[in-house]
């Protein structure tokens, strides 16, 4: 019986403490569990990398950056991320410096950050959102019929001209005497084969010196645009031939008397709308973004007291054009 409750003792003192040695262990692996954990969890965001003047560098901060650079490849290894921090903490350094030289009064400083400030402000409410925009193919059609004129490419005529000159100054015989060599002229430019022709005829009797030597050539004119070079009534006279190798009337402006003949047209044709459907999406894009502009400007503006002092401009043009008004090398005199 004795050895009995021996045994019984023993064992049950072994199994205590095997139960003993089991908790030590689990608890063991808890610990070692925290501890790996802490060190696999992701740092956090505002993690500090560094402290510039007190100013910190956080994980995102530095995240940012890599984002703002486009590649994170270029960055794939710790020795060039360190090199990235090292050049973050670099500019850090400098514009701490910068800043206590008085470099944020600077005005041109000021308007930078005003502008990027703006800039950040414009693409946040305009540009963001209009990465979500949809123009339909409803759109595209309303809009090119309304603007079917930006899609049109004018009637183009190639054309030749006689000019003859009549001074202002020129009396009523020497006009007289104009308008029967030019009508001369244009008799013969209308003869029978065989006469001169019209190159040749410009040659001998146009006094427009640019075209005379090339046959009274003007080139290609588009209908509707006005020319620098050639009165709106002689353009006229080009569209309101029908025919090549047609010959004008005789044209009368103030500066003279002209002959046109059209030598080559092109009529007007408007470009097919599978042409230029993606101009259309992005000019679509385009005009909406100047809407929402505006609308966010009207609406920042409400936010804003702004003043203008118009006298003081007034006051600032007037003193700039009395210095544009000044004779050469002498100075605006002092008010006493």
């Amino acid at each position: 019986m004795t050895v009995i409750l021996s045994k019984i003792a023993r064992f049950g003192l072994s199994r205590h403490m095997g139960l003993l040695a089991a908790a030590a262990l689990g608890a063991a692996l808890v610990v070692a569990a925290q501890v790996t954990l802490r060190f696999l969890r992701p740092p956090s965001a505002s993690q500090t990398l560094a402290v510039v003047d007190g100013k910190p560098i956080t994980l995102s901060a530095f995240q940012a950056e890599l984002t703002r650079r486009g590649s994170e490849a270029a960055f794939a290894n710790p020795q060039q991320r360190r090199a990235l921090l090292d050049e973050m903490i670099r500019v850090e350094v400098l514009a701490s410096n910068a800043q206590k030289a008085g470099y944020g009064d600077d005005p041109e400083v000021k308007r930078a950050i005003d502008q990027l400030l703006a800039d950040k402000y414009q693409h946040a409410n305009i540009d963001e959102p209009l990465a979500d925009l949809q123009v339909t193919d409803g759109d595209i059609e309303d809009y090119y019929r309304s603007h079917i004129a930006s899609f049109t490419t004018p009637e183009a005529a190639h054309a030749a001209v006689i000019s003859i000159a009549v001074p202002g100054n020129a009396t009523d015989d020497e006009k007289q005497a104009l308008q029967e060599r030019a009508q001369h002229v244009r008799e013969l430019a209308l003869a029978k084969p065989g006469a001169p022709s019209f190159a040749e005829l410009a040659a001998q009797y146009s006094d427009d010196a640019d075209t005379r030597s090339q046959g009274g050539d003007i080139g290609w004119v588009s209908e509707g645009q006005e020319n620098p070079r050639w009165e709106q009534p002689v353009m006229k006279a080009v569209f309101d031939l029908d025919n090549p190798g047609q010959v004008s009337p005789l044209i009368a402006t103030g500066s003279g008397l002209y002959l046109v003949k059209l030598l080559e047209d092109q009529p007007a044709s408007v470009r097919p709308l599978s042409e230029v459907r993606n101009r259309i999406r992005q000019l679509c894009i385009r005009e909406e973004r100047q809407h929402r502009a505006a609308k966010l400007y009207a609406a920042a503006l409400a936010n804003v007291q702004v003043s203008v002092n118009e006298a003081g401009i007034a006051a600032m043009e007037a003193t700039e054009q009395a210095v544009v008004h000044l004779p050469h090398g002498s100075s605006p005199e002092p008010k006493g």
